[in-house]
């Protein structure tokens, strides 16, 4: 099975032992509960504290506006290895997973007109994966997926950050084709998140 990522819904097999199958497609509604979670296990590991309501408000304004970006999930199909699904933090929301999928990686691209690249460009604000299933091939996955779905939006290129201590993650940025800036991010905030 494999369309392209605006109705996205591909299948791969990656390197588990056993050959297991991800579904890769882009999030509904519907998904809106495991996105804040997986989010909120996200932004823990970067010591990031944003209680659920305040993702509820972030990803809601994407599922509400796609031109806003887009969320992209990797689901494992029926026979994997369940991951464990514990709350990131207390009071977070955890939902039941389906008995035949388990959703184990994210990815969010956020659009932008750009001046430098004479078009839209697609900001890669999140890839996450679940840390018991990583080193599988699913990052990989999730990052050529987000970077069709980038084209296939009309954007012209990926723009991404990463922690300069986060060497495994430069390392497959590089493997994918992005070059690092010479530049530094800076950040004014101009008023409180409207959460």
């Amino acid at each position: 099975m494999e369309r392209g990522p605006r109705g996205c819904m591909m299948a791969l097999e990656l390197d588990w032992s056993e050959s297991k199958s991800i579904t890769l497609a882009r999030a509904a509604a519907a998904d809106r509960p495991v996105l804040i979670s997986l989010l909120g296990a996200q932004f823990l590991e970067h010591d990031v504290r944003l209680s659920p309501e305040q993702l509820a408000v972030s990803v809601d304004g994407v599922l509400m506006d796609p031109s806003r970006g887009l969320f992209m999930l990797a689901r494992m199909a029926d026979g994997a290895p369940p991951a464990p699904v514990r709350p990131p933090y207390p009071g977070a929301i955890v939902p039941p997973a389906p008995q035949s999928h388990v959703v184990v990686g994210l990815a969010f691209l956020s659009f932008m007109w750009t001046l430098e690249y004479g078009g839209v460009s697609a900001w890669l604000d999140v890839l996450y994966v679940v840390p018991e299933h990583r080193s599988h091939g699913i990052g990989r996955s999730l990052l050529t997926a987000a970077c069709e779905a980038s084209l296939q939006a009309g954007c012209v290129a990926v723009d991404l950050e990463i922690e300069a201590s986060h060497a495994r993650a430069a390392n497959l940025y590089l493997r994918l084709g992005f070059r690092p800036h010479a530049r530094t991010r800076w950040v004014k905030r101009l008023r409180p998140a409207t959460y």
